[in-house]
């Protein structure tokens, strides 16, 4: 079989970059029978490395063009012209990315669905996003054999806004957080210690809880920061920080420039994710949405206590492994973090819970699930 998926995403530094990237290295892991086309397409973007880094392997062709992301929408979105296949050549299935929905001359197209917030929440998004993601589910719930969900909230959604879609047609399949995390742990604690405390002087940090994600709307850290300035005006003399990881997206930027407790660190590359996740006291993550919410695994892979919404996904994925709260109040998530922060026996119990939360979501199982799709499709 030859499976033809779009990597194009993987460049942008996202939650959808993580989930391409990581589906398509444990495919190739786990099946070398089928060919693998991974099609490239950015104007300034080079091919990520860690897409070149596949190369080596016999069953994978890279096909990279300099086309961008607005053409294709406009090529594939709107005028829904020029098969995938003239791009790559024969292919028995296509997985497209979030963005666009290319037509096949033969091959049968499969979609993942990481979240709808630009249909549910058109007030969080640029028009242009909007407009591109109408125009790929148009074409994708016309087209698409199947339809993979990363979480069953993302699934009910699409079959309320999509009624033409029969569930027979979409499947719930998880993501997960990288190995790399769990193995945090397995490292003697000298070597945790030592990780911990390069991150600390690297970023200016001490006692610090984390917040990672884009810096867009729908992560309400505006929410986040009065909540742990009601913690830090209850509490004057707390020598804890909060600590926002993320690059900014869109939207008005957090103001934070009130309170002292508070840093913007801004983008961290990857290689220093796992050790600021396990240096947190812990993740507060009050999204008012999420298609998934890989942020949360992240830090309970490591040992971290989780603070999420009660919305969405969140729960579904927290799995009664997290304090939920009320993402629209803010006294709600500064009781959250008065908690969290003054309990250790509550923090150990988290730790516990979502340890083994945790280990219920693997990427191999992820790409097993998804190759069983291609191959029944």
């Amino acid at each position: 079989m030859i499976i033809g998926i779009d990597v194009s995403t993987v460049s942008y530094g996202t939650g959808v970059s993580s989930y391409t990237l990581n589906l398509v290295r444990n495919l190739i892991k786990i099946n070398k029978n089928n060919t693998f086309k991974l099609f490239y397409s950015s104007l300034r973007l080079p091919l990520p490395q860690e897409i070149n880094a596949l190369s080596k392997h016999p069953n994978v062709k890279i096909y990279q063009f300099k086309l961008p992301p607005t053409f294709l929408e406009i090529l594939w979105n709107q005028i829904h012209i020029i098969p995938i296949e003239f791009f790559i050549g024969k292919c028995d299935i296509f997985h497209t990315s979030d963005w666009t929905q290319p037509p096949t001359s033969k091959a049968k197209t499969i979609a993942t669905i990481h979240d709808l917030t630009p249909f549910l929440y058109p007030q969080w998004h640029h028009i242009k996003v909007i407009k591109a993601h109408k125009n790929k589910m148009f074409w994708a719930s016309k087209e698409c054999s199947k339809f993979i969900c990363v979480s069953k909230n993302t699934q009910k959604d699409l079959l309320k806004l999509y009624p033409c879609v029969p569930i027979s047609k979409t499947q719930v399949i998880y993501e997960a957080a990288e190995d790399k995390y769990s193995e945090f742990l397995k490292l003697p604690k000298t070597s945790q210690q030592k990780k911990q405390e390069v991150i600390k002087k690297q970023y200016g940090l001490d006692k610090f809880i984390l917040a990672q994600g884009t810096r867009e709307p729908r992560k309400n850290l505006n929410n986040l920061i009065e909540a742990f300035s009601l913690f830090v005006k209850k509490y004057p003399k707390t020598q804890i920080e909060l600590a926002i990881a993320g690059k900014y997206g869109w939207g008005k930027d957090v103001d934070h420039h009130k309170n002292c407790h508070i840093k913007v660190l801004g983008f961290i590359p990857e290689k220093d994710m796992v050790a600021l996740h396990a240096t947190a006291l812990c993740l507060v993550y009050p999204s008012l949405y999420e298609g998934f919410g890989l942020p949360i695994l992240k830090s309970m892979k490591v040992g971290t206590p989780v603070v999420t919404s009660n919305v969405s996904s969140l729960p579904e994925i927290a799995n009664n492994s997290a304090i939920l709260v009320d993402p629209y109040s803010v006294k709600d998530i500064a009781k959250a973090i008065e908690k969290i922060s003054k309990s250790k026996i509550l923090r150990e119990n988290l730790i516990k819970k979502g340890l083994e939360n945790s280990k219920k979501f693997s990427w191999f199982q992820t790409a097993k699930e998804t190759l069983n799709i291609y191959e029944k499709t």
